[in-house]
């Protein structure tokens, strides 16, 4: 929660202001080939060539629209996403060649601007749909990746997810952020002429799939993931003043965590799971909290006439990053889980917010602004040096990392609303996730699965 909205907070909580069905997951079928390691290093900021011509698929019209058009979308969107890709320009790929058995159809792809084609086939199963995919490498003829995936019809986005992942995974060593899913605040089902309700709402990573979590029918902020996936803390003031509750991402009822601190706000999952930081107030001043997850074990980490709030905890489970302004502007500060070795690291720009660790905890984003709006900024924790990567119009705020560390999200606020957006760590490849009501708050799963 920004410093400049704390106020508001303690006015109302001293009483002055006032799911749809997630798809089916895919089963792996047996490997069609072996897995072969491929080497790709490569210059910094050069992505491989990849093809990926449209499945081969015997299905009829109908199961073609539903599941080999979603599928074959979700793929290309996903891997022409990632960093370490870019697609071959398909008007010109060849005829006829797939997969490639002699060197004259590997040179064919590769004059298509390729290193390696992705082929898939869609065929009817059991269960709905069964994926089989082969990554070849154009050079060898040989290939380096084969899998099968079976799912019901409406599991094909899932499928191509899964795959998406496979194949990062092949080039990087660790899973892309396809599978994972943002948490975040949506007002879209405000009735007309009553005030406006914010529900935690639930997507994938590109904005498919949208449906919400809660039904407080009053203010629902600020949510976290646990490291599980299983639950999301939010701030809500649905029992009337601001307090901190637990709601399962399956759906159910939210549950209060008992605290005898005020305001309550912007709460973070320590990555063990077992305990949350917060920001609190006693006697009316801001602080930095801890709690475990059923209310016990409160402890207070600051003690400082400053507002200190939003804290963030980092990948290690051994420091926190949080917001004060206790030098002047609001700038973004460490310390330790015990709230000692408080230092400041934040250094451009005069206002400085909403920390949160890169998952390697080597990088922090953050909203920094100065005289003009909000943008997105990055520092690099080893080597000092900050860099902005949002551009544009509008107040940029609220940066979220996917759990593998290739993508940030945010919320944009202009003229006409606020909503999500995603984009990779340098700023490019963005993307607007949605346009119903004012979205904001977005929170990044923190597995992979």
């Amino acid at each position: 929660m920004k410093i400049r909205a704390i106020a508001l907070s303690i006015l109302a909580a001293s009483g002055l202001a006032a799911r749809a069905q997630e798809p089916p997951a895919p089963t792996p079928a047996s490997p069609q080939e072996t897995i072969i390691s491929v080497d790709i290093t490569k210059p910094s900021g050069v992505r491989t060539p990849l093809a990926i011509p449209v499945p081969i698929s015997p299905l009829t019209l109908e199961l073609r629209t539903k599941a080999v058009d979603p599928f074959f979308k979700a793929l290309t969107d996903d891997l022409s996403s990632y960093p370490a890709f870019v697609l071959a320009d398909p008007a010109l790929y060849p005829k006829g060649t797939r997969p490639p058995v002699v060197r004259e159809d590997g040179d064919a792809w590769i004059a298509s601007g390729a290193q390696f084609l992705l082929d898939t086939q869609v065929h009817p199963a059991a269960a709905g749909i069964e994926v089989i995919a082969q990554l070849y490498d154009l050079k060898s003829l040989k290939s380096v990746l084969g899998k099968a995936y079976t799912s019901e019809v409406a599991g094909a986005r899932r499928i191509a997810h899964t795959l998406a992942n496979d194949i990062v995974r092949q080039f990087t060593g660790r899973p892309g952020p396809f599978l994972a899913r943002l948490a975040f605040v949506s007002d879209r089902t405000s009735p007309k002429g009553r005030r406006v309700e914010k529900e935690i709402t639930l997507m994938d990573w590109d904005g498919e799939s949208q449906w919400r979590l809660t039904a407080t029918r009053n203010l629902a902020l600020s949510p976290d993931w646990s490291p599980d996936g299983r639950s999301i803390v939010f701030q809500s003031y649905f029992k009337g003043p601001p307090g901190l509750f637990l709601v399962p991402t399956a759906g159910g009822a939210p549950k209060e965590i008992p605290l005898s601190t005020e305001l309550n706000a912007s709460p973070s999952f320590a990555p063990d799971g077992k305990s949350i930081a917060f920001c609190g107030a006693v006697r009316g001043n801001p602080e930095i909290f801890v709690v475990n997850t059923d209310g016990s074990g409160l402890r207070r980490l600051t003690d400082n006439q400053a507002v200190d709030s939003t804290p963030r905890w980092a990948p290690n489970g051994r420091e926190l990053a949080f917001t004060s302004n206790r030098q002047g502007s609001p700038q973004i500060y460490l310390m330790d889980g015990e709230g000692a070795n408080v230092r400041r690291v934040s250094l451009a720009a005069n206002w400085n917010d909403e920390a949160v660790f890169a998952p390697d905890g080597s990088r922090i984003a953050f909203a920094c602004g100065n005289e003009g709006e909000f943008q997105i900024c990055v520092l690099d924790l080893l080597s000092g040096r900050t860099f902005q990567i949002s551009t544009g119009p509008g107040a940029h705020e609220n940066p979220t990392w996917s759990p593998d560390g290739s993508k940030i999200a945010w919320e944009v606020t202009k003229d006409d609303g606020t909503q999500i957006v995603v984009a990779n760590t340098d700023g490019s490849s963005l993307r607007v996730l949605t346009s119903a009501g004012n979205n904001t708050s977005p929170a990044w799963s923190k597995t992979v699965e």
